[in-house]
């Protein structure tokens, strides 16, 4: 009895080259599950803040 072939990896990399093995694409937000929540909690004053003062700013100027 013959033996039987136990791995092989013919082709894959020409199967994998032929669209071209594409880099990974990093999300435009961080995921925050997980993350401190007092440093959470502190960026969305933060951010609440900088809105605020942001569109008040532009009027103090002129």
């Amino acid at each position: 009895m013959a033996k039987s072939k136990n791995h092989t990896n013919h082709n894959q990399s020409k199967k994998a080259h032929r669209n071209g093995i594409k880099r990974y694409k990093f999300p435009r937000k961080l995921p925050t599950k997980g993350m401190c929540p007092k440093f959470l909690r502190n960026q969305k004053f933060c951010k609440k803040h900088l809105r605020d003062s942001g569109s008040a700013s532009g009027s103090e100027e002129e």
